[in-house]
């Protein structure tokens, strides 16, 4: 019996692999893009990419409530007292789902009892940085430099994590203020609950396009850093209704999990975002490499560059 499914399953390889054959001949695009697509899920599997994503998702839990009161802090500079308005408060639950319940009221409770700029921010981006840290780390390993530190080509990692924390939560503030103010107007084009459906995956795709091209330890090209963040903001937005609909239509997630159900939604649709993430990190660091960007050297300069028939210093003798 063994033997016989073995057989079968020995012909059906055969017989998919020359279908996969007869394809790609017809239609080269298809076997390049199929090459691509499986050389990117073997470097999946050989970094270990879920177990990364399981210690990611632990320290941005951690990082969660620093990172949470520095947002609306910096809303509060920017919109007032309207950064505490239910509206508001909407659209940042539509940004990132299944939050527990009271959340997002801790967390602007805890931001009202900071006061301005001071000491307390200090410990707030401390605590906000380990999180990107073990970013840094989870894509140094997916771009081959936790073992071969002398090929990056990015050095001061520690001030270009804070300066990728402390732009990109003013980024996302401004374009958050700016798409709320824009909502509130009467003669508003879009419709509020239409921009509360848009404005998150645009905002990711443009927060996971900045930290792919500046968390890295290696210069990435602008493209490459966009298109792993495309496929990384589709698959997150995808999993988002998948998981959704489990939880509105299954009743086994009351069951396993009881009043701790909310809790454990939010931390594994979190594990689920990081596994998206290193998905696109791998996308990305592809890219790099059938870019000529695997010598580990930066790009030369334009003006650096010899021009046709020009001597190199080695041969002027």
């Amino acid at each position: 019996m063994d033997e016989a499914l073995q057989g079968l399953l020995a012909s059906l390889q055969a017989r998919g692999a020359w279908i996969w054959r007869r394809w790609t001949r017809a239609w080269p695009p298809l076997g390049t893009a199929g090459d691509f697509i499986l050389e990117v899920l073997r470097k999946y599997h050989h970094d270990d990419c879920l177990t990364y994503a399981a210690s990611l998702s632990f320290f941005l839990t951690i990082s969660l409530i620093p990172l949470a009161t520095l947002f609306f802090k910096l809303l509060v500079l920017m919109l007032g007292s309207g950064a505490y308005s239910a509206q508001l408060q909407k659209a940042i639950g539509e940004m990132y789902p299944y939050l527990p319940q009271g959340f997002i009221l801790d967390t602007i409770a805890h931001s009202r009892r900071i006061g301005s700029i001071g000491p307390s921010w200090v410990v707030l981006f401390i605590g906000a940085h380990w999180g990107v840290n073990q970013l840094d780390r989870s894509l140094a390993h997916i771009f081959g430099l936790r073992m071969r530190q002398h090929r990056q080509t990015r050095r001061f990692n520690w001030f270009r994590r804070l300066g990728v924390v402390f732009v990109g939560l003013l980024f996302l503030v401004i374009l958050l203020a700016a798409g709320f103010e824009w909502g509130l107007r009467r003669r508003a084009p879009f419709s509020p609950i239409l921009l509360y459906a848009f404005l998150p995956p645009v905002l990711a795709l443009l927060l996971i396009t900045l930290v792919l091209q500046h968390i890295p330890r290696r210069h990435i090209r602008f493209r490459h850093a966009l298109l792993g963040a495309a496929v990384t903001t589709g698959l997150w937005w995808g999993a988002q209704r998948v998981f959704g609909y489990y939880l509105a239509h299954t009743p086994t997630w009351g069951i396993l999990y009881g009043s701790l159900g909310s809790l454990m939604a939010a931390l594994i649709f979190l594990y689920y975002s990081c596994a998206i993430f290193m998905l696109g990190a791998e996308i990305t660091a592809a890219f790099y490499r059938h870019g000529g960007g695997e010598s580990g050297q930066a790009p030369p300069s334009r003006w650096r560059r010899r021009r046709p028939g020009q001597r190199s210093s080695n041969s002027a003798g």
